[in-house]
């Protein structure tokens, strides 16, 4: 039986470390190290496949009116049903969509941005697809919480407390972002500017209920470990 070269264990060993290491830095557990929560905040359960959505069906956004079109990674809801239950239990006026989903490419960003520049939502999604969207690779990092004025109302409607959770998601292998990329190559070879869009500008979570509406960056929310308000444990 002949020996492996040596060349080709370290290439095996030296690859194999990568990979560990970067698992490591983006592990919801590395990130945990670095998110406060409050004393006495409760711990919420998520089954442990509720992100793998790879036999879920793409869900097309693709509306020819203000806002209708975006692209998402489509989630089985049935979790996030029960996530709901248990996150509503604590407040009991929450809102459900009874969907669940990560958006990848947000309306304003496609129809003040992409659109004006020639990019279609069909390419998007035909961008989406090709990079196998549902397999997309994500885990929980926390369930996050905003509660309280919006800093900047813009009507008289948006005045006053809102309620919003959401699961902050990490997109592990950067399976999303890597889409989002290959969206601004298609916005600068249609000859967008690029300081319009940001591919990094991305907060992946899930919306999983509120008492009067969800709100946005445009809202001045921001989803990421800054939201973070209580652990999610896997089931």
């Amino acid at each position: 039986m002949s020996m492996v070269p040596r060349y080709v264990l370290v290439f095996i060993l030296s690859t194999a470390l990568v990979v560990a290491a970067y698992r490591y830095i983006v592990s919801p557990a590395s990130l945990d190290d670095d998110i406060s929560y409050s004393p006495g905040t409760p711990t919420f359960t998520l089954k442990r496949d509720a992100l793998d959505s790879g036999r879920v069906p793409f869900a097309s956004h693709a509306e020819n009116r203000p806002f209708g079109s975006y692209l998402q990674q489509t989630l089985d809801f049935a979790p996030f049903a029960d996530l709901f239950g248990a996150v509503n239990a604590t407040t009991g006026t929450l809102q459900s969509r009874g969907e669940a989903h990560i958006t990848v490419i947000t309306p304003p960003e496609f129809d003040r941005v992409l659109k004006p520049a020639g990019v279609t939502i069909q390419e998007i999604e035909a961008t989406a697809l090709r990079a196998n969207i549902q397999h997309a690779r994500l885990s929980p990092v926390c369930l996050g919480r905003f509660s309280g004025s919006l800093p900047h109302p813009k009507t008289d409607t948006d005045s006053g407390q809102f309620l919003l959770f959401s699961l902050v998601v990490a997109d592990d292998y950067g399976d999303l972002l890597a889409i989002r990329k290959k969206v601004f190559g298609l916005f600068r070879e249609k000859g967008g500017e690029g300081a319009l869009f940001q591919p990094e500008g991305f907060w992946p979570h899930a919306t999983i209920g509120y008492d009067r509406r969800d709100l946005f960056i445009e809202d001045g929310i921001y989803k990421g470990t800054n939201y973070c308000y209580a652990r999610i444990k896997l089931d």
